[in-house]
């Protein structure tokens, strides 16, 4: 599946979409789903080909890729998230050196 979460939790984002509750709390052994994925795209063609991808590597199930597809053409690509701009993940997970 897309990234640490099951087919019934992706199901579950792609209906309800983003909140903050679904951010990483540390990046440790983070491994980015379709969602990450979709925030840094700047156009609804980009989220597509990165979800065909997805399905085309069995990573992500073509119930869910189309429930987000659907999603996403009906209330917009920004339904999962804020974009994600170069050096999001620097910003938000930086630690402070002693």
């Amino acid at each position: 599946m897309s990234g640490n979460l099951s087919e019934e939790e992706l199901m579950e984002i792609a209906l309800k979409g983003y909140s903050e509750k679904i951010e990483p709390k540390s990046l440790k052994g983070y491994v980015p789903n379709v969602f990450d994925y979709i925030r840094r795209c700047e156009n609804v063609d980009e989220a597509f080909q990165i979800i065909d991808f997805l399905v085309s590597r069995g990573e992500l199930s073509e119930r869910v890729a189309q429930v987000i597809k659907n999603t996403i053409i009906e209330k917009g690509l920004r339904f999962y998230g804020p974009k994600k701009e170069v050096g999001y993940y620097v910003e938000k997970y930086m630690v402070e050196e002693d």
